[in-house]
């Protein structure tokens, strides 16, 4: 069958499927580029008096002769609007530009298409920006549009006009980030806070270790390693399995406790922390997995949730610094003679190591499926 003869079977059996369409949308400042391609067939079939023959292409005197009715119906079923004072203003725009696929040059399915420039201008540079899409969806409601915008010099972002989708509030990175920095935030407290394998890890280094001051490289060292691995696994250079990963953690508490128990003294778990450090941030990672989803500003979503755990693990290790300080005040005793002790007194040291020993090796059997009742 010939093409134009397809095309023409198409036409007449109403919306023809996968109606598809692009859109490219560049702000500079106080104007918005956009840059649209469309299937012609899609644009016959919302505005049929266009053709002059009806073959189902649009040749370049019929697109000449329509371009102030084709604009018209652009700007009607595509708009932007600015956001001021809580308010939108719709942008002013024009058709500056339309340009038909040559019929000679069609692909393999012989549906032609249609590249069209708008340009859109708000009186002074653009803060907030709302697209409005309904391309296509008179005869076309299934209509497809992949939108993508550039603002400034920002990189672009993505997204796709479908069904009842049909609006999109655009906020560039400079006015996301302070919201996006504390939602993160916000959301690593509430992981450590929630998170009583991480706060059972806190605890056998906090009853380790010699002295309060101490602590500081201890929980840098943490910081440090967990903060690493958790940027490697959220830009997807290191991928290990998750499983894998919850079965190691508990492991690692259970390590830590372990250690406690088989030495007399107190001492500084700065290489544990740091080592194990590495391994809970890979944890951190799969938590945030879901989160970071379609989230562009990977760098300060990473920056907020990371302070947002050091600020929950501050918390924890100065209530529990204060706690012991409490409880086991010391008369003086002689400087070595408190560092071999540490921050509680041996027989605390052991009886809080073996219960996180025993919540290490719980989580453990639980996570791999070995307990009956799991």
């Amino acid at each position: 069958m010939h093409l134009s003869s397809l095309a023409l079977l198409l036409a007449a059996a109403g919306a023809h499927p996968n109606s598809l369409s692009r859109t490219q949308i560049r702000v500079a400042g106080s104007v918005a580029t956009v840059e649209l391609g469309f299937q012609a067939l899609s644009l016959l079939e919302v505005l049929p008096e266009l053709e002059r023959v009806r073959d189902g292409f649009l040749d370049a005197d019929e697109s000449a002769a329509s371009v102030p009715l084709i604009g018209a119906y652009l700007l009607e079923r595509l708009r932007l609007a600015r956001v001021v004072d809580g308010r939108e203003e719709l942008l002013s725009g024009r058709l500056v530009a339309l340009t038909p696929q040559d019929p000679a040059e069609l692909g393999a399915f012989g549906l032609q298409h249609v590249d069209a420039r708008l340009v859109f201008e708000a009186p002074e540079a653009l803060e907030l920006l709302v697209v409005e899409s309904r391309l296509f969806h008179e005869t076309n409601p299934w209509h497809q549009d992949f939108t993508t915008l550039a603002w400034n010099e920002e990189a672009a972002v993505h997204h796709t006009f479908e069904g009842d989708e049909t609006r999109w509030r655009f906020e560039p990175a400079h006015v996301r980030r302070p919201g996006v920095l504390a939602v993160f935030f916000r959301l690593g407290i509430e992981h450590i806070l929630h998170g009583y394998d991480h706060q059972a890890f806190l605890l056998a280094l906090v009853v380790a270790a010699r002295r309060a001051r101490s602590l500081v490289g201890v929980v840098t060292a943490f910081t440090l390693a967990h903060s690493l691995t958790l940027a490697l696994a959220a830009m997807g250079v290191v991928h290990v399995p998750a499983r894998f990963v919850e079965l190691a953690i508990a492991l690692s508490i259970a390590y830590v406790a372990c250690d406690n128990l088989l030495r007399r003294a107190a001492r500084d778990p700065w290489l544990e922390a740091f080592a194990f450090g590495l391994l809970h941030g890979l944890g951190f990672a799969g938590f945030l997995a879901d989160a970071l989803t379609g989230e562009p500003l990977i760098v300060t979503a990473l920056l907020g949730f990371n302070l947002g755990v050091e600020a929950g693990q501050l918390v924890l290790v100065l209530a529990c610094v204060l706690l012991f300080a409490l409880l086991f005040r010391r008369r003086r005793p002689a400087e070595e003679a408190t560092l071999a002790r540490g921050l509680v007194p041996p027989v605390v040291r052991a009886s809080l190591s073996v219960l996180v020993a025993l919540a290490g090796f719980y989580w453990f059997f639980e996570r791999a499926g070995w307990l009956p009742w799991a």
